[in-house]
């Protein structure tokens, strides 16, 4: 008999063989090895999480994150903690004089501006004028 054919007409009989066999693992000594094992690698993912959740948060954090997008798209630097501080520090436009925000939106957001055939960095400008230089 084909097994597709076996399983249609044995479903429940085999459903109730798996569920038995589930148990018997679990209550051995293996299956609970594995089980313990299952719960604290779910606890440690939660704490892991926490902490990068509160690490991303610090001076630190920030300073590591926003260093490490620069170095994925593609931003070359012989120091990196200098050009870090510097961009801190700039709450100007360097083309138009706009004074720059932090975050995410709006045209006079903070932008460090680079070459992107190069990766050398040459400004940091607002939103709006680090995509009017388009390169």
């Amino acid at each position: 008999m084909p097994t597709k054919e076996y399983y249609e007409k044995n479903k429940e009989k085999i459903k109730e063989q798996r569920k038995e066999s589930d148990k018997r693992y679990a209550q051995s000594e293996k299956g609970k090895e594995a089980i313990q094992k299952y719960e604290q690698s779910e606890k440690g993912k939660e704490r892991r999480q926490k902490y990068k959740q509160n690490y991303n948060q610090t001076e630190h954090g920030k300073k590591s994150y926003r260093i490490n997008r620069w170095i994925y798209i593609g931003v070359k630097s012989d120091n990196f903690d200098e050009l870090y501080e510097y961009y801190l520090n700039c709450w100007e436009c360097e083309n138009c004089g706009v004074e720059l925000i932090e975050g995410n939106y709006g045209n006079n957001k903070k932008c460090l501006d680079h070459c992107h055939i190069t990766g050398k960095f040459r400004n940091v400008l607002c939103h709006f004028c680090n995509v009017l230089r388009g390169e």
